[in-house]
């Protein structure tokens, strides 16, 4: 009788080029089903919101719970989503596809479990309702495709293996790497919502920086709402005064109404004429309170990324009062101790140094004006190289 050699090259020694019968996988299909029709329903009773919703209901405690574990729970569906490009591109033969299938098929299920639970996660946290505008809906809207984008991929997946036909595999691959450029994009505007606007593209060389900034801000674009303005009051018309015919009499001596002084706006900077709230006040705030203040993130209903807004304060009272910093609440946060829990910015986040806060109690004391120049302003001499610093930025 024949044998063959151990070194013999006949595709019989390698059992997984020649599977006995076509493979089973009745418990992926029960899962990845259940996990669709779970989702579905998930959604339906927590629905995403895309805008503000008025007057809506306090979600319950244990909803908002979980929703705080949706940074933890982001990261696992974007590790394993990695490890799946790696199996894929490893696995272009055949020879090596049919080795590494039952490993494809468990990254592409973990996956798809991983993303729902990360964007049922996010949805919860959003019910706190501190969450707003383009970034958020960018954010909010790719990780729902890209969950759902998962859960595709991972059918073609068991699809490919049961039938082996190489058409389904090409569209699991597709799905796959699309679904992990919208995951990726997704995870960035959520970076740009937690750690501000500019987190990514700081320290990024111009070459790269600014094609992207182009491109965040053409998505946002469509996300965000355009804002109308709204109409000037045109007054009512007056009807025409009487010719007077007699004094008026002698006891009348109330005085007519001042007229209301109009807002003087912000002058434009030019030149070295800076202003101490644009070009001071404001890079403080964005470096140390803007990251959970802005138009993206509102914690305490509360932005500080503008004047007006900063000076209007949040759901917890006035955050800047003008002339007194120990009544305004944002001075009054940062002056607790940091372990307490109302102590701003939280414990663990950048914190203004001492000079920072005690230019902006200067500023506040001064009056917290929009409109007063460097050039006019009588910074303290301990607080002027803190302040050229910051001008200097």
């Amino acid at each position: 009788m024949h044998s063959v050699s151990p070194t013999s090259s006949d595709p019989s020694e390698y059992p997984y080029d020649r599977p006995a019968g076509p493979p089973s996988y009745v418990l992926y299909w029960v899962g990845i089903s259940l996990l669709t029709l779970g989702f579905l329903l998930a959604l339906v009773i927590w629905p995403p919101h895309f805008s503000e919703v008025k007057n809506a209901p306090k979600a319950a405690t244990s909803i908002l719970f979980l929703g705080r574990f949706h940074p933890i729970a982001v990261h696992l569906p974007i590790g394993v989503i990695l490890f799946s490009l790696l199996i894929e591109l490893g696995s272009l033969s055949a020879r090596v596809e049919a080795k590494w299938r039952d490993m494809s098929i468990l990254a592409s299920f973990v996956t798809a479990v991983g993303t729902v639970f990360a964007v049922m996660f996010g949805i919860f946290l959003s019910r706190e309702g501190d969450y707003k505008g383009g970034a958020y809906i960018i954010h909010q809207a790719f990780g729902i495709v890209a969950a759902f984008g998962c859960i595709a991929a991972t059918f073609l997946r068991l699809g490919a293996a049961q039938t082996g036909v190489g058409v389904v595999m090409d569209c699991f691959r597709f799905v796959l790497f699309g679904t992990f450029g919208l995951m990726s994009l997704g995870a960035h505007f959520g970076g740009n919502m937690s750690h501000g606007s500019n987190f990514l593209l700081e320290y990024a060389p111009d070459i790269m920086a600014k094609p992207v900034a182009a491109t965040e801000k053409w998505m946002l674009s469509f996300a965000e709402k355009k804002v109308k303005p709204e109409p000037t009051a045109v007054p009512a018309p007056t009807t025409p005064a009487q010719p007077a015919t007699a004094t008026p009499p002698s006891n009348a001596s109330t005085p007519p109404s001042a007229p209301t002084p109009p807002v003087t706006p912000a002058p434009a900077a030019t030149g070295g004429d800076k202003l101490v709230f644009q070009h001071v006040i404001l890079p403080i705030l964005e470096a140390k309170c803007n990251k959970c203040h802005n138009a993206d993130k509102s914690k305490g209903d509360l932005r500080m990324d503008t004047y007006e807004l900063a000076m209007k304060g949040g759901e917890n009272g006035e955050n800047i009062v003008a002339g007194d910093p120990d009544k305004s609440l944002a001075i009054v946060r940062i002056m607790l101790p940091s372990d307490d829990d109302e102590h701003m910015p939280p414990e663990g986040k950048d914190q203004p140094t001492k000079e920072e806060i005690e230019l902006l109690k200067w500023w506040i004391k001064e009056g917290a004006s929009n409109t007063l120049t460097v050039a006019a302003a009588k910074i303290p001499d301990a607080l002027k190289a803190t302040a050229e610093e910051v001008l200097k930025k």
